[in-house]
């Protein structure tokens, strides 16, 4: 199945990707994507309300339809428009196209908090593990007024515009080691800041800086993964068992996203970037020489064979 690019959830790309289709098949397109924002966040299979499979337990579904045949969009027909089952929560998915209007609230998201209290009651769930996310191209003042209420109460609500929705989407695609604990923490942030906010102003200001902090986190985390794998990428691409340091940072010197992730570091010593990335994930074995470090590259059936082992040894405690 045809899953359309996250980017098209920015103001830039998402009126022309409504235009692909009717006016009444709109909201239902838009349902869509940002369903499959949630499926590329969590990486966990994408399903559909007429196409589930049971046997899975973790996955996001969309509840509207899809019909192959004359490539139409059918909007969910109750409940949640979409739902992430992750790893220890869940996150109900509520969409609009309706603008920056004042009824928005009313017409549209005010049937969430029924969603809300059902799926808690039916699923016989903890409420602190369920997550209401409200998704549009942008919000009006009184829908934040009104879900600012419903948080007080004690409803885990975050708002999202679009284009946020799809920066978080890019963001998780580029950590490779990303975890659903990670996810939650960000969740859990961005309800908090949506609790304790004074307006909508502030809550935006609030919301993109605890994005970056999550994002300049997550980036020092993955620090040795990523160098390390950008290492052996270019040890690769030479094409030698044996390869200098010096060699390997020239080949990373032109590569764009390496320097972008070194940006948003904020620098660092390239070399011992390399030099820790690839001996502490085990990618390279080094040979220290009097002019420069010297790396010997892991095959990749000896890495994966390793990795299964570590798989296997923590399966094993959770038995």
């Amino acid at each position: 199945m045809y899953l359309p690019a996250i980017s098209n959830l920015t103001k830039v790309k998402l009126r022309a990707y409504l235009d692909r289709y009717a006016v009444s098949e709109q909201p239902a397109a838009f349902e869509f994507l940002a369903a499959i924002a949630f499926h590329r966040i969590f990486h966990l299979p994408f399903q559909l309300e007429n196409i589930e499979d049971e046997s899975v337990k973790h996955y996001v579904i969309w509840n509207g339809r899809f019909d192959k045949i004359n490539r139409r969009f059918c909007p969910s027909p109750s409940g949640p428009d979409s739902i992430c089952f992750a790893y220890g929560f869940y996150v109900l998915i509520e969409n609009t196209l309706r603008g920056n209007v004042a009824n928005q609230w009313r017409k549209e998201f005010v049937e969430s908090i029924t969603h809300y209290d059902n799926f808690v009651t039916t699923r016989a769930v903890e409420r602190r593990d369920v997550f209401l996310a409200l998704i549009a191209p942008e919000f009006h003042k009184n829908t934040y007024t009104g879900f600012k209420q419903k948080a007080i109460e004690g409803y885990n609500i975050l708002i999202l515009d679009s284009s946020t929705l799809a920066e978080i989407s890019s963001i998780c695609k580029s950590i490779t080691t990303l975890r659903h604990l990670d996810l939650l923490h960000l969740v859990r942030s961005m309800v908090k800041k949506f609790k304790e906010s004074g307006s909508l102003a502030s809550f935006r200001k609030d919301l993109n800086r605890c994005i970056a902090d999550w994002e300049l986190d997550l980036l020092r985390q993955e620090k040795t993964v990523y160098f390390g794998l950008k290492a052996y990428e270019a040890m690769k691409k030479i094409g030698r068992n044996v390869v200098g340091i010096s060699d390997i940072m020239l080949k990373l010197e032109r590569d764009s996203d390496f320097e972008r992730y070194l940006r948003k570091l904020g620098g660092g010593v390239l070399s011992d970037y390399i030099r820790e990335g690839l001996i502490r994930e085990r990618l390279a074995r080094i040979v220290e020489t009097p002019i420069e470090d010297i790396f010997c590259v892991v095959n990749g059936t000896d890495f994966r064979a390793r990795g299964l082992r570590l798989i296997e040894s923590v399966e094993s405690i959770n038995r």
